[in-house]
């Protein structure tokens, strides 16, 4: 019987020339993925809310603007979109129905008016609460949404004040 010369025998790899990822190493780097997409999806979801809100807030504004104009031209408030020559935006749309808006005209009493924009029972925002802006330059959201248009005020105790 000849010997087997060292050089034919088949030897394993050392560790250093494996190559590739052990399963437990794969594991490891999943769990750290699932761990951080559990924290960054809920922060990465109120930013969202917190863009949507701050575009309807800017269309808002953009009404009280545009109510006060009209009022300066016309002598009172008005409750359309039309007449101010304003449409709703359509990334606020997809979030938030049409503005309601209440009024009072002159002469029964001091010409006021209050806008509201209702969420829609769908999407990101249904959550959020309603916002409000009125022609005393008060602006809020009512978190719990119990009050009516007409009667909703920046005092309530539901009324949180705009960033």
């Amino acid at each position: 019987m000849s010997a087997i010369p060292v050089s034919a025998k088949s030897e394993l790899p050392s560790c250093s020339a494996r190559r590739g990822f052990t399963l437990i190493e794969l594991m490891v780097v999943v769990a750290v993925i699932g761990i951080l997409t559990m924290i960054a999806y809920p922060s990465y979801q109120s930013y969202v809310i917190r863009g949507n809100r701050s575009q309807a807030q800017q269309f808002l504004m953009d009404i009280a603007q545009r109510e006060e104009q009209f009022r300066l031209d016309q002598g009172r408030y008005t409750s359309s979109l039309t007449d101010l020559g304003s449409s709703v935006p359509a990334q606020v749309a997809k979030y938030y129905q049409d503005p309601a808006f209440d009024k009072t005209d002159p002469p029964a009493a001091r010409p006021f008016f209050v806008a509201e924009l209702a969420p829609l029972d769908t999407g990101a925002q249904k959550n959020d609460g309603r916002l409000f802006i009125n022609s005393l330059g008060e602006h809020w959201r009512d978190a719990v949404s119990t009050c009516a248009i007409t009667a909703c005020a920046s005092s309530d105790a539901s009324a949180i004040p705009w960033e």
